[in-house]
């Protein structure tokens, strides 16, 4: 427009009320200059967050520079009034609609007090966008208010002032004032935008600021990361420059210098000759694989923050030789310990070509001599210049390591749990089995000796062939039940090791288990037992964990004692702390005195896993012991509450075992005569043939005679309809009570087609449900099973009303194990009690029954094996020449 105005003719009217020139082509540039201009100001502002993303109010910022543009236009209108009325009209729309810009700047002014400048550089961006929009907007207010005034001033000041005011009144006043205001403006304007574009467009300067923020930032990582970083170049010459963070050497650091210090480092440069750098380095670093004469000679020197700007690596004339790397003895200094560990590391980063590496490295740099293992992760820059991260991965492997472990045990408790339960279900269920046959052919013996005591009406049977297969089942009935013990102390064993097992606490007779062989490979000439008070109360404790602590103990005495010397056993009970004490006591073997010489810690290392203090001592003998006996004890001592320890002493060892105990109930002992009410059903189902006659005296033992008996499980059918007879039996009888015992594992083996297992469990938690509240009330359902695992009993105890384990059946035992759960469950039904001797009760045969039973499984002897012994009872008490007082020391 100002090369038109000045080479060619243009337009020019004159204002029919001012009576000024107007230059029609100045308003032509102006109109659309104003809209742009505030557009532009606009759009410079700061971008809007709607929610999701950022964006401008578009319709605000078109709407207010329309206005402008508007209020420019009708400046062009004016020569165009028809009259003075329209001319007005206009002139009040030009101001109504130049009046926006100014409310409009009000109200960014006030958005713009409410923020804050921030921190990061978007922050600081979006903050200087708004303070450069808003400054330009105040300058297109300033301006344009001021072309306004000017444009009054020069239009019509020669209507006011006189004639001697030349300037006014001269025609090319207009173009004058036009020309100053429109160069003053274009001066500010620009002044304003190159400042927006260097604050908000320009790359080159937020590249800078991205950069500073970069440049603090890792500077908070360099000198915080528990990584280690490395900026390594090499050198014309070949060695190697690196400047590495702190936090590798901080440990050193701080052990030769006080912490404050220490903060204030924020670098650690090291120089490396090009002969050491070629030196070809291990996977471990460790002093004393290491010869003086071959240490590493490395130059360092130690960069504080202030001085981190201005550090260049390659320039060392500031770097002095480290002398550091020295022994002391036979080991270095801690600081010494990283820089050769960290040297090895570099020099097996410079030594290979790959752009990316990534190698693992172990140092010894503690006292305890255990390496400490890193991940190191090398990138090559170019090709004299790599950056090198050094990880402490040592937690991750222990971690790693522990989670293997885990894995393995948890493996190895699984492994061990389905071996238990095969253990328990089938190789229990044998054994019991075989107990229960060996105790009916015993008792077939005893019966043919009483018919040989009262005549002789069996001429091939002599007294004494039958005394000797009696004494052959008996001896045979010992050992089933000494092999029982061991197969349920090992399943026991496995459950306290995986720290699974939980205590039942039962009747225990102390003096039995202390007193009895229990197989141990000794004579039994060497064993004493004395007893405080005596005899022993019985007693409510565990019983496998008992005869597995004392078990171990004698057999280790056996085993490291003196050969064939005396073990002496201690118990000492007292009622008033409730606190038992057993003392095992031997001679000692060999290796003692090496076990004395420890001490205290010959007492520890007993009792700790996988270890045996013997396994340098010859025993004499083949010895495939794992070490863990005394650890399964001491684990058992802690389940029961109590504790372990051993004593090597210069002329004996001493065995330890305390443990809280109570006295068995004494309000049980009505229980020894406790009977089942007359008219008790009693119903059992078992696939085994022996467990089936078996049940059926258990419950004559329980007291319920033989026609209130149904004993199921001889075929398929009666296991499958099981729960069918059932609940119609018990519908069918409504005013009788009904004791059921359903075995667990219930096998279905009439053909191989229709093989299976129906649970016990299962079939009562069915019947429990079949029938009415009122026809369950008179129901006692157990579920019989060899299989008892804290998950199995709750799951028995869930179906069922109660549990009964599988074990060679005694009266006692028996009715025990059913006074409690008979009571619980009935308690307002009055037992039946055995009558006292000389009653004339109808059920005196029932009663003599168990009698007879109990006397024979309390002595597990026949009346030929009792006779035998009273013999040698009365031999040895005619013979003086034995002494008591060493056989049964008092």
């Amino acid at each position: 427009t100002v090369v038109i105005m000045v080479a060619f003719p243009v337009p020019v009217m004159i204002d029919p009320v001012l009576g000024s020139r107007v230059h029609l082509i100045r308003w032509c540039e102006w109109t659309p200059l104003a809209g742009f201009m505030t557009l532009m100001t606009e759009c410079i502002d700061a971008p809007i967050y709607n929610g999701s993303r950022l964006t401008h109010d578009w319709k605000a910022k078109f709407f207010l520079a329309a206005n402008e543009s508007l209020s420019t236009l009708c400046g062009l209108f004016f020569p165009f009034c028809p009259n003075a009325f329209t001319w007005y009209v206009v002139m009040i729309i030009s101001c109504v609609t130049y009046t926006v810009i100014l409310f409009r700047y009000y109200q960014k002014k006030k958005a713009f007090e409410k923020l804050s400048r921030g921190s990061s550089v978007d922050e600081i961006e979006l903050y200087d966008r708004s303070r450069m929009s808003l400054a330009l907007h105040g300058m297109c207010c300033f301006i344009w208010t001021g072309i306004t005034i000017m444009y009054f001033v020069s239009n019509a000041g020669h209507l006011v002032v006189p004639k001697s005011w030349s300037l006014f009144h001269d025609p090319a006043a207009t173009m004058l004032e036009e020309c100053f205001m429109d160069l003053v403006a274009k001066i500010l304007y620009m002044a304003l935008i190159i400042e927006a574009h260097y604050a908000a467009f320009d790359e080159a300067k937020r590249a800078n600021r991205r950069l500073a923020e970069l440049k603090n930032t890792m500077s908070v990582v360099w000198e915080s990361s528990s990584d280690t970083i490395a900026i390594s170049v090499r050198k014309i010459s070949g060695s190697v420059t690196s400047m590495v963070s702190p936090s590798f050497f901080r440990p050193a650091l701080v052990s030769t210098i006080n912490r404050t210090a220490v903060d204030q480092i924020s670098a650690i440069v090291l120089e490396l000759q090009h002969s050491e750098v070629q030196k070809k380095r291990g996977s471990l670093t460790s002093s004393t694989r290491i010869m003086p004469q071959n240490l590493p000679h490395v130059a360092l020197r130690i960069i504080e923050k202030a001085d981190f700007a201005g550090v260049d690596l390659h320039n060392s004339s500031d770097i002095e030789t480290f002398d550091g790397i020295v022994r002391n003895g036979d080991k270095l200094d801690p600081m010494g310990l990283r820089v050769l560990a960290f040297t090895d590391m570099l020099s097996r980063a410079w030594q290979s070509n790959c752009d990316e590496l990534v190698f693992e490295h172990d140092a010894v740099l503690h006292e305890d001599g255990l390496p400490t293992k890193f991940e190191v992760k090398v990138t090559r820059l170019e090709e004299n210049a790599v950056v090198v991260v050094v990880r402490d991965v040592s937690e991750r492997y222990r971690r790693f390591e522990a989670e293997k472990r885990f894995v393995f045990e948890t493996t190895a408790r699984q492994k061990d749990a389905e071996a238990n339960r095969f253990t328990r279900h089938e190789v229990k269920n044998g054994l019991l089995a075989a107990i229960e046959i060996c105790g009916n052919i015993r008792e077939q013996f005893s019966e043919d000796f009483n018919s040989l005591q009262k005549d002789d009406k069996l001429p091939t049977i002599t007294e004494q062939s039958l005394s000797t297969r009696i004494e052959h089942v008996s001896e045979l009935d010992r050992t089933l039940h000494e092999v029982l013990d061991i197969v349920l102390a090992e399943t026991m064993a496995r459950d306290v090791i995986h720290e699974m097992y939980v205590p039942r606490m039962q009747r225990v007779d102390v003096n039995y288990i202390l007193s009895h062989m229990r197989g141990f490979k000794a004579s039994s000439k060497q064993f004493s037992l004395k007893c405080s008070p005596s005899p022993m109360p019985i007693l409510l404790t565990d019983q496998g964990l008992f005869k597995c602590i004392h078990g171990n103990a004698i057999r280790n005495a056996i085993k490291y004692g003196e050969k064939g010397g005396p073990i002496r056993t201690e118990a000492t009970y007292n009622a008033e702390t409730g606190w038992f004490e057993m003392h095992i006591i031997n001679l000692p073997g060999p290796g003692h005195a090496q076990l004395v010489a420890m001490g205290d810690r010959a007492s520890e290392l007993v009792f700790s896993h996988s270890t045996r203090l013997h396994k340098d001592v010859d025993l004499g003998q083949n010895s495939h012991s794992a070490g863990d006996g005394a650890w399964i004890m001491h684990k058992c001592a802690t389940i029961l509450g109590g504790s372990v320890q051993i004593n090597f002493e210069d002329d004996r060892t001493v065995f330890v075992f305390r443990a809280p105990c109570k006295v068995y109930d004494a309000a049980t002992k009505e229980s020894n005569h406790f009977h089942l009410p007359p008219g008790v059903w009693g119903i059992a189902i078992d696939d085994s043939k022996i467990q089936r006659k078996l049940l059926r005296r258990f419950f004559i033992h329980a007291g319920i005679q033989e026609h209130h008996q149904i004993i199921l499980g001889q075929n398929s059918d009666e296991i499958s309809t099981f729960v069918e007879f059932v609940v119609d039996f018990v519908q069918r009888h409504p005013n009788d009570l009904f004791f059921i015992i359903a075995d667990e594992n219930l096998e279905l083996s009439d053909d191989m087609a229709s093989h299976g297992t129906i649970f016990g469990s299962e079939c009562i938690k069915r019947i429990r449900n079949t029938l009415q509240p009122d026809q369950e009330k008179r129901m006692l359902a157990l579920v019989r099973s060899a299989n008892d695992s804290q998950q199995d009993l709750e799951i028995y105890n869930t179906r069922a009303h109660g549990y009964m384990p599988k074990v060679p059946l005694q009266v006692m035992s028996v009715r025990e194990m059913v006074a409690p759960l008979w009571t619980k469950r009935f308690p307002l039904v009055k037992a039946d009690v055995e009558p006292n001797k000389g009653s004339d009760s109808e059920d005196d045969d029932i009663t003599r029954i168990p009698s007879i039973e109990n006397l024979r499984d309390l002595t597990l002897i026949s009346p030929a094996e009792l006779l035998s012994e009273l013999e040698q009872i009365d031999s040895f008490c005619i013979n003086s020449s034995e002494r008591f007082d060493e056989r049964w020391p008092a």
